[in-house]
């Protein structure tokens, strides 16, 4: 019967194998020593896990189906993780907390240019803008135009006109027209100081808050003379945007009206803004021609905030939805039997120019 082994041999490990025995020229090996049975007070396997699982952290219950979640603000208890640390990320015994998800910003909204002088449109739309005015005689004329057609344009009023003809700031208004500031009295504000820029700006606004009760949101710059610093400056101070032009018949240069037509129907384009001057009468007249026919092709006339409220950078170019003007031809009287046309022998160099 074997018995059991002292309790210092328990410790040794279970496969332990004694050293060969040597006798004489016989060498033999002792027999390996069996593991130690346990004591007779030994812990049964089964005690031994259970009190493994008493020493772990208990985990948060489960609340069961429909339960209502904690309240708001009230603060859980952190059940420790292993590695000392704790489920909702704080370290224990000073080891580091787990790292938190990365919180990205939403990216800063893209500022509005501060200056336009055309916009890229998806349709066939166009603003027409008059400067330098009002006029007492041209601008009630001019509005009678705009208003037969169901337009509205966009006016820059020079401070010292809108100051002296409150009731035609006014009637422009009235029309639904739009009013910009096109300083107090037509300088060229890059070579003023920067305090008399300031005022050319400021007593136009004022004149015009007069009249209608609120500040334009827009300058043209007299003549379009401006500097980048100059520019900088004034939208920042005053909050306005500078408006330039791509269409400019030269009506303030050349007082006629069917160069102005001419000119106007060679540049426009969707998206163009049209610069024009309600002071001369000479625009005046060629306003309803010029307006009739640019209806003719498609365009529609819109006031520069929402033309600038449709600017799409990189929109497809609109140009086949316009209809094409059509040349009138020119007809003249059959000859007579037995007759023959001017330009029936003429040399194949002589080209006939007077049929369109």
């Amino acid at each position: 019967m074997l018995t059991s082994a002292p309790s210092a041999q328990a410790a040794a490990p279970a496969a332990a194998v004694s050293a060969p025995i040597t006798t004489g020229s016989i060498t033999t090996t002792a027999t390996p020593v069996l593991p130690a049975l346990p004591q007779a007070n030994a812990l049964a396997p089964a005690t031994v896990v259970a009190q493994a699982r008493a020493s772990l952290p208990a985990l948060p219950p489960i609340p069961p189906v429909g339960a209502a979640a904690p309240a708001a603000g009230v603060p859980q208890s952190a059940t420790a993780l292993p590695g000392g640390t704790a489920q909702n990320g704080t370290a224990q015994n000073g080891t580091a907390p787990l790292a938190a998800a990365p919180v990205f910003a939403p990216a800063a909204p893209v500022p509005p240019p501060s200056a336009y002088r055309s916009m890229e449109v998806d349709g066939p739309y166009i603003a027409i803008t008059f400067d330098d005015g009002p006029n007492p005689e041209t601008t009630p004329k001019l509005l009678k135009i705009l208003e037969a057609r169901n337009i509205k344009a966009t006016f820059f009023m020079l401070g010292t006109n809108a100051a002296a003809y409150p009731d035609v700031v006014r009637a422009v208004a009235a029309g639904g027209n739009e009013i910009g500031n096109h300083s107090w009295n037509h300088p060229q504000l890059p070579k003023l100081t920067l305090a008399a820029a300031d005022k050319q700006i400021e007593d136009t606004s004022a004149a015009i808050e007069a009249a209608i009760g609120k500040k334009p949101l827009y300058v043209r710059p007299p003549y379009g003379a401006m500097t980048p610093a100059l520019q900088q400056h004034l939208v920042q101070k005053y909050g306005v945007t500078m408006i330039f032009w791509s269409v400019d018949p030269l009506d303030w240069k050349i007082r006629d009206a069917q160069s102005i037509y001419d000119q106007v129907m060679k540049q426009v384009r969707p998206g163009a803004i049209i610069l024009a001057h309600d002071i001369h009468a000479t625009t005046v007249a060629a306003m309803p021609r010029v307006l009739d026919a640019l209806i003719a092709k498609g365009y529609k006339f819109v006031t520069v905030s929402e033309l600038i409220a449709m600017n799409k950078p990189g929109a497809p170019k609109v140009v086949a939805a316009l209809a094409p003007a059509v040349p009138k031809k020119k007809t003249r009287p059959a000859p007579k039997p037995g007759t023959t046309p001017a330009n029936a022998a003429r040399p194949a160099n002589n080209v006939n120019v007077g049929l369109y």
